[in-house]
């Protein structure tokens, strides 16, 4: 999903869907990393994998040919006071118990928790020192109603986009976006410099259309920007400022 009061688009256009016969409509969120692939960069545009084959063109948007996005998932940034070294979140984690999507700062100590414990299907994290503040940022996956609420139903007519074969394309300006990886400390994330190799922290392209980092993705590709705005408990988004090379 992309925020529209901060976003600032300066260049966009329409590019062609890249689809197979298994998938004739891909499931796009707006707000994706988009790219080219690499060897078929005719083909159309897809939603970015995290490897050396992705071609950055921007970011997908409801542009002339509306899109029928799916927004199976949103951010969340929380503030707790930790009892009893636990917390309970509004909402299940994406990945809890496994490889958990979520970040978590303690303000008293002023560093990031490193070291903390999810469990499939709950929505409590353990391991955290009683009576210290903190802020967790969090993915999870949106239920049909909450989807509806934050874009609605299908529009009348239906969607044009998924009739041609092509999606709006933010190239060049400023987005906010919820397609990001919420295990990642973005107050800390760098910028790589061309011709350098990329460091741990390092903003990349990642899988499914998601920003991460270089320690997260080590095969993405760089990305062409850098962050503007951390996501907050009063703004969960992810802002980027960038020039694609489409």
């Amino acid at each position: 999903m992309i925020s529209r009061p901060l976003t600032r688009v300066v260049n966009s256009i329409e590019m062609n869907v890249m689809s197979t016969p298994q998938v004739p409509y891909p499931a796009f969120a707006e707000g994706m990393a988009l790219v080219r692939t690499n060897g078929q960069q005719t083909k159309g545009v897809s939603p970015s994998t995290g490897t050396a084959t992705d071609i950055f063109v921007g970011f997908s948007f409801a542009g002339t040919s509306a899109y029928p996005f799916q927004e199976n998932f949103f951010n969340k940034v929380e503030t707790f006071v930790v009892q009893g070294g636990q917390v309970s979140l509004s909402f299940v984690p994406v990945g809890a118990g496994t490889t958990p999507q979520v970040e978590i700062f303690d303000v008293t100590t002023q560093t990031p928790v490193t070291t903390f414990t999810t469990t499939a299907g709950s929505t409590v994290v353990s391991g955290l020192t009683t009576g210290d503040t903190v802020n967790v940022t969090y993915k999870f996956a949106t239920s049909v109603i909450q989807e509806v609420a934050l874009v609605g139903n299908v529009q009348p007519g239906g969607y044009s986009g998924a009739i041609v074969g092509q999606i709006g394309v933010i190239t060049r300006g400023v987005v906010y976006t919820t397609e990001f990886d919420a295990s990642v400390d973005w107050d800390t994330v760098t910028t790589n410099v061309p011709g350098v190799a990329l460091a741990a922290t390092d903003i990349v392209l990642g899988a499914n259309g998601q920003l991460t980092t270089h320690a997260k993705a080590a095969t993405g590709n760089a990305f062409p920007g850098f962050i503007v705005h951390s996501p907050d408990q009063l703004y969960p988004f992810l802002g980027v400022e960038f020039s694609a090379i489409a």
